[in-house]
């Protein structure tokens, strides 16, 4: 199964090859200096060295794309004998409505392009990458990986600016994160480091590159980081300024302030500060701090102000988390810089971080299986240094969207069901709508579930029921004909009532409750259920099961609690796409997240 992974820039299109039964990298290498008479194709050997120039015709992005795949389908290459799976693309922006990992298709690609409108000097040649890789690679799927998606479960309270709020709901002004595929991997290497499942770590990551930013990682979860609406917020980095008084901008454009143009102070910004502004002496850290060792001034202080600002994320992000089991360096000066790791963790002893200085100085990543712990033994919480991979974390996550969460063949093969758990959460009815929000209010997309033209809002209720009350319980649209209310046993318990396990929609002798919302409160006479454990399938996913609509089946669960669950209901529509609902209850007891799959068990009874 061999997946290419692409990155397109402005300039440049970056590749790498994988055999993705292994996760072998086969090949990898760039074609620079697109849309010149100069472009040449760069392969890279081993480990990034050697690297070896051969000039190509590249007029366009498709001419580059062109060049790679004559490359990898020479006689000695490895597609000289082997097709293409699939094709993974790197897309900074993906907004609210691309969250997750996407097979393209014409949907797609429009979304992206109304995306950049945040991301404008990426987005639209990401997009062009992608419909010349459509001509050249042929009909293999091609799948979107965006930078936002890993921070697109933050908080609303993160990811809210204190501005009118219908700059956010009307004009998408927020917090979207970016560097994503690199988080995603550092949690995910720290989590295998540390021998444990990422759902019990707290961690804060730190990509040090010439973008940089930092992430605060709650049970497998980004909760926050330091990037905003676009990657300018946050850390000081190699040319961008990082967090600024937003009233220096209009003061450039004033006269006093030189009267420079929004297209001048977007350059001053992004491309002329940050380390390099700071030192006058470039982006590149190696330099900055040579020359900060030989006593020049300029540049000793861009490495404190680098540091002061990096050590402040990280204990606000340690405040947010109460506390973290590792801080986790990478990128180009994390991974490299000796000094930034020992001056960021020097004054974080009240963390529990304890530094190895020795071992901090010496030990390599690289040469150590890609992650380091540089704390000392017993030291509270762990360093970790990791080799970032986030083209190899890409193909990870386009290998889950065609083929499931474990994106292993022999999983592929069994046909393994997606979980999905689900959460307490409310259907409500129009009438029931106006009245919790005002009379015509229409309530607004959070995010997509997983069904096709559902989505929660960001709209809340609170439940009430005679012994208790649940708050901030999600709302799932369209809106129905009848109120209905899913909870879980111990939702239940807490509120008081007694609903039974039913399928939706049956709410024939269901109880009731009152909800609670901003405009005012109803009181339903019924429509409290638990829902009844049951998996959606379209009409080719039951032929390949050999199940019918109604049929009870049996899943077994594979891992540290093996189990098989009897009496899942089979839901079958055109509409709907393959995954097992399951409470927060269920899943918690068989130690089953959103991320596991399930294995089809056989048939236990036919209606």
């Amino acid at each position: 199964m061999k997946l290419l992974v692409l990155n397109v820039g402005s300039t440049s299109v970056k590749y790498d090859l994988y055999e993705m039964d292994t996760e072998q990298s086969l090949a990898r290498g760039r074609v620079e200096r697109v849309g010149t008479d100069a472009a040449v194709h760069v392969q890279v050997g081993g480990n990034g060295h050697g690297a070896v120039e051969t000039p190509v015709e590249a007029r366009d992005v498709r001419g580059a794309l062109a060049a790679v795949l004559a490359r990898l389908s020479a006689p000695d290459a490895p597609l000289a004998t082997n097709h293409l799976t699939a094709v993974g693309h790197r897309v900074v922006h993906g907004g609210e409505r691309l969250i997750q990992p996407v097979k393209i298709d014409a949907a797609v690609e429009g979304v992206i392009e109304e995306c950049a409108a945040f991301a404008p000097l990426h987005n639209p040649v990401n997009l062009a990458g992608i419909r010349a890789a459509r001509e050249v690679f042929g009909d293999v799927p091609h799948v979107a990986v965006f930078d936002t998606a890993f921070h697109a479960q933050m908080p609303e309270h993160a990811f809210v600016y204190a501005l009118p709020h219908d700059l956010y709901t009307q004009r998408g002004v927020r917090r979207y994160g970016f560097h994503g595929p690199s988080h995603q991997y550092m949690a995910a290497c720290a989590a295998e480091f540390l021998g444990t499942a990422p759902d019990r770590l707290r961690l804060i990551t730190c990509h040090l590159g010439g973008g940089c930013s930092v992430a605060a990682i709650d049970r497998g979860v980004s909760v926050d980081t330091s990037m905003g609406m676009t990657p300018l917020e946050g850390l000081v980095m190699g040319t961008r300024t990082g967090d600024l008084d937003p009233a220096i901008p209009l003061w450039l454009a004033s006269p006093d302030g030189g009267g420079l143009s929004p297209a001048e102070i977007d350059t001053l910004l992004n491309r002329k500060s940050g380390l390099a502004g700071m030192s006058g002496l470039g982006a590149d850290f190696r330099d900055i701090q040579a020359a900060a060792e030989r006593g020049e001034v300029r540049a000793r202080l861009a490495i404190e102000v680098f540091v002061h600002r990096l050590r402040k994320y990280v204990g606000a992000y340690a405040a947010l988390l109460g506390g973290a089991d590792a801080i986790v360096f990478s990128g180009g000066i994390g991974e490299n810089s000796v000094l930034v790791r020992e001056r960021v963790c020097d004054r974080l002893g009240f963390l529990g971080v304890d530094l190895d200085v020795a071992r901090n100085a010496t030990a390599r990543a690289a040469d150590e299986g890609g992650v380091i712990d540089v704390a000392e033994p017993r030291a509270r919480t762990r360093v970790l240094v990791v080799r970032t991979d986030e083209e190899r974390m890409i193909a990870r996550e386009v290998m889950r969207c065609l083929y499931g969460p474990t994106a292993a063949v022999r999983s592929v093969r069994a046909r393994p069901i997606p979980i999905g758990v689900s959460v307490r959460h409310v259907h409500l009815s129009r009438a029931d709508c106006d009245a919790l929000f005002g009379p015509g209010v229409e309530l607004t997309r959070r995010r997509d579930v997983t069904q096709p033209g559902q989505y929660v809002t960001r709209e809340t209720v609170d439940l009430i029921g005679p012994k208790g009350e649940v708050h901030g319980v999600a709302i799932i649209n369209p809106l129905r004909k009848e109120t209905q209310v899913e909870l879980a046993r111990t939702d239940a318990l807490r509120l008081g009532v007694d609903p039974p396990l039913r399928e939706s929609g049956k709410l024939d002798g269901t109880p009731g409750l009152r909800l609670r919302g901003p405009a005012g409160e109803v009181t339903i006479t019924r429509g409290v259920i638990l829902a009844h454990r049951h998996v959606h399938m379209s009409p080719d996913d039951a032929r390949l099961f050999g199940v019918g609509d109604g049929d009870l089946i049996e899943i077994r669960a594979e891992g540290d609690r093996e189990m098989t669950m009897g009496d899942v209901l089979v839901r079958v529509s055109d509409k709907y796409a393959l995954d097992l609902h399951l409470d927060t209850d269920e899943a918690n007891a068989a130690s089953l997240t959103s991320d596991s799959v399930v294995a089809f068990a056989g048939v236990q009874a036919r209606r």
